[in-house]
C-alpha cells in the first residue's frame, strides 16, 4: 500500500468530526429558515393568507406533499451525486426567492407563489441533509437530529431578538448557506467511508427491495396521526385568544427541550433503551397538555401548548432515527424512507389545517376548546393503543439492537471469519449457520428471509432454534456469547 492511499486514523477522525459539524450546521439552518418563514404565523412576515383567505400553511404543505411524491418517483435519480447537487441547487435558488417574494408584495397571489417556493425548499433541504447524515452510527443519528433542531431554534430566536431586518436577512441567507455547506461536505464523501447514501451517477444503486417492516409502517401511521393532532391544535390556537400557546417561538423552545431530553436519554441510559423509554412517555405528555388546556385554558395555555408540541417533536425525532435504523439493517434506500417520513408528517399537518379551516370558514362554526380536546384525545388514544403499541415499539428496539450488532461486525470484520467455527461448536445445522451469519451481521429476520428465499416465519423459527442451542435469549445476548467465543479463540495466538 502506497503512503497516502488512505488517511491515517487521526486524519480520518478529524475529517469525520469536521463533517459531523458541517452536517449539524447545515441541517440546523433548515430549521431556522422553517421557523422564520414557513411556520404560521411567521415571525418575519406575520399571518400570511393566500387567495380566499386560506392560511399560508395549507398550500405550502399541500405543495410539499406533491413535491415529496415526485421525489419518491424520481428517487433513483435523486439518490446520486448529480441528484444531491440538484437538491442543493433548489435550496440555493428557491429559498431566498421565497423571502424575496414575500418582501415584494403582501398580495395573496404573491404569497401563494411564495408557498410553492417554500414547499420546494422544505422538501429539498430536508431530503438532502437526512440522506447525508442519516447513515451515521447508532446514537449519532439521533444526536445530530436533535442538536440540529436545537441549534436551528437558537438561531431563530436570536434573529427574532435582533428584529425584522435580521429575520429577513437570515431567512434569505440560511438556504444559501445550507446548500453551500452541503455541496462542500459531500465533496468529502470518500473520507466519510460510505456514511453518505448518495452514490455516483454512473454506479447502479445497490439498495435492496425489501419492504418496510410492519413496525415502521405503524410508526409511520402514528407519525401522521400525531402530526394531525399537533397541526389541528396549532391551527385552532394560532389566530385566537390562545395564540401564545402555539407558533414558531414556542415550537423553537420545545425543540431545545426535546433535544435536552433525547440527549439525556442517550447519555444516561444503556445502549438504545433510553430512547424507547422516551417513546412511552409521549402519550402521557400529550394527555398532560390537553388536560391543562381543558382545566385552565387561560392560565396555562402556554404550558399546555408546549406539552403538545414537545410530545410531537419527540416522536418525530425518534421515528426519523428509527427510519435510519431500518435503512441500515435492510440495505434500503434512505432517500425513499426519508421522503416517506416527511410525507407522513406533512399529510397529518395538512389534514389538521384543512379540517380547522373547513370548520371555521365553511361551516361557520368556531372550534370550542372542549371540541378540540375531544378530537385530539381520541386520536392520541387511538394512536397509542391501536397503531403504535408496545409490540411495534419492541420491534423497533430490536431493529436498533440489530444495528448495534451490524456496527460491531463492521468495526471488527475479522470476527466474521469465526462465525462458522462458533456454529460448529454449538452444533448448528447448515441452514442455521447461514441464518447465524446474518444474525451476527445485524440483519433483520425480514432481510434474512429475503436473502435465503424462505418465509419470514421460517427465518424466525431458525432464529429461535439458534437462541435455544446457544443458550441465549436475544440478539445482544447472542453477541455476548459470540464475543466470549472469539476471545477464547484469540487467546492462544495472543499468548
Amino acid at each position: 500500500m502506497n503512503k497516502g492511499d488512505y488517511m491515517d486514523k487521526g486524519d480520518y477522525m478529524d475529517n469525520v468530526h469536521r463533517l459531523s459539524f458541517v452536517r449539524l450546521i447545515g441541517f440546523s439552518l433548515f430549521w431556522t429558515w422553517l421557523f422564520l418563514v414557513a411556520v404560521s404565523p411567521s415571525p418575519t412576515f406575520g399571518q400570511l393568507l393566500v387567495p380566499w383567505a386560506i392560511p399560508f400553511e395549507i398550500p405550502e404543505v399541500g405543495f410539499r406533499i406533491a413535491f415529496l411524491l415526485v421525489a419518491l418517483s424520481l428517487r433513483h435519480l435523486l439518490a446520486t451525486r448529480m441528484g444531491s447537487l440538484a437538491l442543493a441547487a433548489i435550496c440555493v435558488v428557491a429559498g431566498p426567492l421565497t423571502t424575496l417574494t414575500l418582501c415584494l408584495s403582501p398580495l395573496p397571489t404573491f404569497i401563494l407563489f411564495a408557498s410553492v417556493l417554500a414547499a420546494l425548499t422544505d422538501a429539498a433541504m430536508f431530503l438532502m441533509w437526512l440522506c447525508y447524515f442519516g447513515y451515521s452510527k447508532i446514537g449519532q443519528t439521533a444526536f445530530l437530529l436533535v442538536m440540529s433542531y436545537a441549534l436551528g431554534s437558537v438561531l431563530c430566536l436570536a434573529a427574532i431578538a435582533l428584529g425584522h431586518n435580521a429575520m429577513v436577512a437570515l431567512s434569505a441567507a440560511a438556504p444559501i448557506a445550507s446548500g453551500i455547506a452541503f455541496i462542500a461536505a459531500t465533496r468529502n464523501d470518500a473520507a466519510a467511508q460510505g456514511e453518505s447514501l448518495f452514490e455516483p451517477a454512473d454506479r447502479p444503486s445497490n439498495v435492496s427491495n425489501i419492504g418496510m417492516p410492519k413496525s415502521l409502517v405503524f410508526a409511520s401511521i402514528a407519525l401522521a396521526l400525531y402530526a394531525f393532532v399537533f397541526a389541528f391544535f396549532s391551527a385552532r390556537t394560532a389566530s385566537s385568544e390562545y395564540a401564545f400557546s402555539s407558533g414558531p417561538v414556542l415550537q423553537a423552545l420545545c425543540n431545545i427541550a426535546s433535544a435536552a431530553i433525547i440527549i439525556s436519554a442517550l447519555l444516561f441510559s444503556k445502549k438504545s433503551s433510553g430512547l424507547y423509554g422516551v417513546y412511552r412517555s409521549i402519550p402521557l405528555i400529550f394527555a398532560l397538555g390537553f388536560a391543562l388546556f381543558a382545566v385552565v385554558p387561560n392560565a396555562a395555555s402556554s404550558i399546555a401548548g408546549a406539552c403538545i408540541m414537545l410530545a410531537y417533536l419527540l416522536f418525530e425525532a425518534l421515528s426519523l432515527n428509527d427510519y435510519c435504523n431500518v435503512v441500515k439493517t435492510n440495505d434500503s434506500s434512505l432517500l425513499k424512507y426519508m421522503a416517506i417520513a416527511r410525507l407522513c408528517a406533512s399529510t397529518g399537518i395538512f389534514v389538521g389545517w384543512v379540517l380547522n379551516f373547513g370548520i371555521l370558514h365553511i361551516l361557520g362554526n368556531k372550534i370550542e376548546p372542549e371540541f378540540l380536546i375531544a378530537i385530539c384525545l381520541v386520536v392520541v388514544v387511538a394512536t397509542s393503543t391501536l397503531a403504535f403499541t408496545d409490540r411495534s415499539l419492541n420491534d423497533l428496539r430490536n431493529i436498533a439492537d440489530n444495528r448495534i450488532a451490524q456496527e460491531y461486525i463492521e468495526q471488527r470484520p475479522d470476527k466474521q471469519l469465526l462465525v462458522k467455527e462458533f456454529a460448529s461448536e454449538q452444533n448448528l445445522s447448515k441452514r442455521e449457520t447461514e441464518v447465524l451469519e446474518y444474525l451476527i451481521a445485524g440483519r433483520t429476520t425480514q432481510y434474512i428471509a429475503s436473502k435465503l428465499f424462505i418465509a419470514e416465519s421460517t427465518a424466525r423459527t431458525h432464529v429461535h432454534k439458534i437462541y435455544a442451542k446457544t443458550d441465549t435469549h436475544d440478539r445482544m445476548n447472542l453477541l455476548d456469547s459470540f464475543e466470549e467465543f472469539c476471545n477464547r479463540r484469540q487467546q492462544p495466538y495472543q499468548n
